[in-house]
């Protein structure tokens, strides 16, 4: 009997049933789940309603589950960081080329030999090692966690249920320190939130929906956590700056494309580029490689002098480095994810990384209406005496465009006008500022950290402004804003103009007792 023969047979015996259906993730490899989400709970055919994985079907299932659905996304009181380990493969260049002529599987196998060192090092007990293959797979991770003194459990497609279930428990109760899982684990798991903050993925599934659902054992409703870590190896060919990766490269950026599908269904975001299948995508990497290799052996290797980094970047250089760090959105998110101590050494060693940003930055502005620091120093325009703190400055536009004294911190000094620092830590003096601005750099796990050290430096009555995109604290701008207050500082009523959200705060002139 079809879904919607079953559901007209119990409309017929109750007449007032009204069906509910509940999803958490309705888009995967394609449309169907949707699609069949639609028809059980209106009971009719959707036939107009295409599955196959495109923009135009995903935009007109955005307008059908707009129509006759709601949208609840949990607010969880936790935070997530995606931290990217890399590690050098040079070494491994003759086994992948044969690797990649085969199978992703054979791949995987290859890149493993060379996580295993990090995978042990991100240990720790309660920490949960995920692999999307098994064969070649689990057994290697599960001989050197043992060896590294740890007690192993497995929840793998290899197990019966009771085994499965006994290992599972055993983790939860504490009795074995690691647990490995497969794509079992991903779905109908509950009670690591309980006991698990870090997850280590060894080999990443195929689809953001499976990541989803994967990271969601740990980042869920009652876990003990203010904090859950997703820890994912990257190994990486580099000579110079010629990079060729298939965990970043081709297995991450596919996943953040299909997040761009389930963006485009449910909530009606347009995503950039097209989804290649796995024979597509292994394929395109061999090429890829080839090419790599290619060049090296005919010494067109591409390095940068540093005395060519300056923003925008040359376009050369831009399109290389884009390879290597990805685009805006990637670079976004390792900045968002990161602790600010560790980006600052990563930028330290690479400044490209800092420059290709704002190169990128620069260019996205192009299309805003509004730029947050130019709004901001309108505001301050009028009142040259005051003596500013721009945290997180870039390319130190707020002092190119304010009569003031502005003392400019950010990671890298692009002129003399920058002090190159980590804004937790800024030489300032206490007391030495009328206002702090943090014009979209409140960018790390430990952005509160920032807010303190502005605290510090500002005098009392002092202003605090900051501009944020909405994106990123839809669902958490009360987070944000308690955050600010727990600091000491008294927040007005935020306001959101264009894409952006504005908030200004102030330091009591006098302390609370």
């Amino acid at each position: 009997m079809s879904k919607i023969n079953l559901y007209l047979l119990i409309k017929s015996v109750k007449k007032s049933l009204c069906v509910l259906g509940m999803s958490a993730t309705p888009v995967i490899n394609n449309l169907y789940k949707a699609k069949a989400l639609l028809e059980m709970t209106r009971g009719e055919k959707f036939d107009e309603l295409k599955t196959f994985s495109t923009i135009a079907n995903a935009l007109a299932m955005h307008e059908k589950l707009m129509l006759y659905g709601i949208r609840y996304r949990p607010n969880y009181k936790i935070a997530i960081a995606e931290i990217f380990p890399e590690i050098s493969g040079e070494n491994l260049r003759p086994d992948l080329v044969q690797a990649i002529k085969v199978s992703p599987l054979a791949v995987e196998q290859v890149l493993l030999e060379a996580k295993i060192d990090t995978i042990i090092n991100h240990l720790k007990t309660g920490t949960l090692v995920y692999t999307h293959y098994v064969d070649g797979m689990v057994e290697p991770l599960r001989k050197a966690i043992a060896a590294a003194g740890y007690t192993v459990g497995l929840f793998t497609g290899i197990e019966d249920s009771h085994q499965r279930e006994s290992s599972l428990n055993n983790f939860v109760k504490r009795e074995i320190d690691i647990l490995i899982g497969t794509a079992p684990i991903g779905t109908g798991v509950n009670g690591l939130q309980y006991v698990c903050d870090r997850m280590i993925i060894a080999s990443l599934p195929w689809t953001h929906a499976e990541y989803e659902q994967l990271v969601g054992r740990l980042y869920r409703q009652g876990s003990k956590f203010e904090k859950v870590e997703v820890v994912i190896p990257q190994v990486v060919l580099a000579h110079n700056d010629d990079v060729w990766s298939w965990d970043r490269q081709y297995r991450w950026n596919r996943i953040q494309w299909k997040k761009s599908l389930a963006d485009t269904a449910l909530d009606g975001v347009i995503p950039k580029g097209e989804l290649a299948s796995e024979k597509v995508v292994l394929q395109k990497a061999g090429e890829a490689l080839q090419g790599w290799i290619d060049r090296l052996e005919r010494g067109e290797v591409f390095e940068i002098d540093h005395e060519e980094l300056r923003v925008p970047l040359p376009e050369a250089i831009a399109k290389i480095l884009q390879r290597r760090f990805g685009e805006f959105s990637a670079m976004n998110n390792r900045f968002n994810n990161s602790y600010s101590h560790t980006t600052h050494d990563r930028l330290t060693q690479n400044p490209e990384e800092w420059y290709q940003y704002h190169t990128l930055y620069r260019e996205a502005r192009q299309t805003w209406t509004e730029v947050p620091y130019e709004k901001i120093a309108e505001s301050l325009r009028n009142h040259p005496d005051l003596v500013i703190g721009d945290f997180g400055c870039g390319e130190a536009k707020l002092a190119d465009l304010l009569p003031n004294i502005v003392r400019s911190f950010d990671h890298i000094a692009i002129n003399d006008k920058v002090i190159a620092c980590d804004i937790t830590h800024t030489p300032l003096d206490d007391k030495t500022l009328d206002v702090a601005v943090f014009s979209l750099s409140l960018m790390g796990l430990n952005y509160a950290d920032y807010l303190k050290e502005a605290y510090r430096t500002l005098k009392g009555g002092g202003s605090l402004l900051i501009a944020e995109p909405q994106s990123r604290w839809a669902e958490k701008t009360s987070e944000l804003l308690a955050a600010i207050a727990q600091v000491g500082f008294m927040v007005s009523h935020p306001q959101t103009r264009d894409r952006f959200l504005y908030i200004n705060a102030t330091k009591p002139l006098i302390a609370s007792i």
